[in-house]
């Protein structure tokens, strides 16, 4: 079944330069065309698209507000901003209602990358109000005392990037936001940013200061109606993990650079969809809880049970959607189920996945919290490596409750 994409612009002959360059894809895509963002909205009233690729700067209803009206009529339509725009608060305007962008002039190779991608990972998702609802999220809710450190940083005569990007990188939510925003083509990085610090750095203090005060992305969290689910014990659950991860990652030989440098980030970012189902479904996010404790089952697998899906998977796609990392993006994905992952000897895979059970479970195996999967580690040759592991989960848990 082809993808159904509906290409915007204001400008008759940019659509018809589209048309040329992307003809090769006319067996894979459908496409249609709109001049400008009211007869989009005529469009798609009509006939359903998977992906809206839109200008930014349009007479009349411009990209951003083209954007929004999509969100709330259309939300498991895939947004898409390809745009020669360079003026910042334009982007910014846009950012909470897009999942990626694109600059021109773009190749069609490039294209037909991101949409391909990002449809793709919609199949990680088997029910259709998940994808919904995580298309609607422009951002992810942070730490309220965080947000309110960063706020005072940024205000401060002696801020610094160093101070700025270690309140970052405490934060899954913050974190989040700026690598979508320094990976879109719209900053021109050359190579996928993925640490907060190099995101910070690449950006600079008033962009990342235009961010926050042009999105309201980073408000507090107040979950409503998930009393089992904790703001507080995720923040902790996610920077332990993270740091564990990154330990184990070290001990094994096939990890590199680029890998050792993602690590804590997966990490601090892999329970994210957890954060989604508790804010959003909070009513069956506690089924889910009464679910696993009633029959002494896994987390993810009481949520696959009520939701059609597990917390990973959402968050792996909320992550894929705003362009982050393949390699962390399947991660995040299959973290609990490393078995079905195609790349299942993956070292990144694998010290998050031991990394998450050990401080999930510490020393003691519970049904709710099995540990790591002895099948999986035994299939890598790796299980002898438990005992080891286990004690750096014990190094690591010693240094945070000296350190706080």
């Amino acid at each position: 079944m082809s993808i159904r994409i509906l290409f915007v612009d204001d400008e008759p002959r940019v659509l018809e330069g589209l048309q040329r360059s992307l003809r090769a894809l006319r067996k894979e895509w459908s496409m249609a065309f709109a001049t400008g963002g009211e007869a989009a909205l005529e469009v798609l009233s009509r006939e359903p698209f998977d992906v809206i690729v839109t200008d930014m700067r349009m007479p009349g209803m411009d990209g951003a507000a083209l954007l929004e009206e999509v969100t709330a009529r259309y939300p498991d339509t895939l947004r898409i901003v390809l745009s020669g725009q360079s003026d910042l608060e334009s982007v910014l305007k846009s950012a909470g209602v897009t999942h990626q962008y694109l600059s021109k002039p773009c190749s069609a190779d490039l294209l037909k990358d991101a949409v391909s991608r990002a449809v793709a990972l919609r199949e990680l998702l088997a029910d259709s109000t998940l994808k919904q609802l995580v298309s609607r999220m422009g951002s992810i809710p942070s730490v309220p005392p965080l947000y309110v450190e960063l706020m005072t940083c940024l205000k401060s005569q002696e801020t610094t990037i160093e101070r700025v990007s270690s309140i970052i990188q405490k934060d899954m939510g913050m974190t989040a936001k700026v690598l979508q925003l320094v990976n879109s083509s719209f900053f021109g990085a050359t190579g996928r940013i993925s640490s907060a610090a190099d995101a910070v750095t690449y950006l600079g203090l008033e962009t990342i200061r235009a961010l926050l005060l042009t999105l309201h992305a980073f408000s507090e969290f107040k979950p409503g109606g998930a009393p089992s689910f904790s703001m507080q014990d995720l923040w902790r659950h996610s920077l332990a993990t993270g740091a564990l991860a990154e330990r184990i990652l070290q001990t094994m030989p096939s990890n590199g650079k680029v890998e050792l440098d993602q690590m804590r980030l997966v990490g601090l970012l892999h329970d994210v969809g957890r954060l989604v189902l508790a804010a959003n479904l909070p009513g069956k996010y506690e089924q889910a809880h009464a679910l696993a404790q009633e029959r002494r089952l896994p987390r993810w697998e009481s949520e696959r049970q009520v939701f059609g899906t597990t917390h990973a998977e959402v968050g792996a796609y909320l992550l894929g959607l705003w362009g982050l990392p393949e390699a962390m993006v399947e991660v995040v994905a299959y973290h609990h189920a490393p078995r079905s992952s195609p790349h299942a000897d993956s070292a990144m895979l694998i010290a998050l996945h031991v990394a998450d059970a050990l401080d999930n479970c510490g020393d003691v195996r519970e049904t709710e919290n099995p540990g790591p999967d002895l099948r999986y580690l035994g299939t890598l040759g790796l299980a002898s490596r438990l005992p080891d592991w286990r004690e750096l989960y014990r190094e690591t848990a010693e240094e945070q409750l000296v350190n706080g």
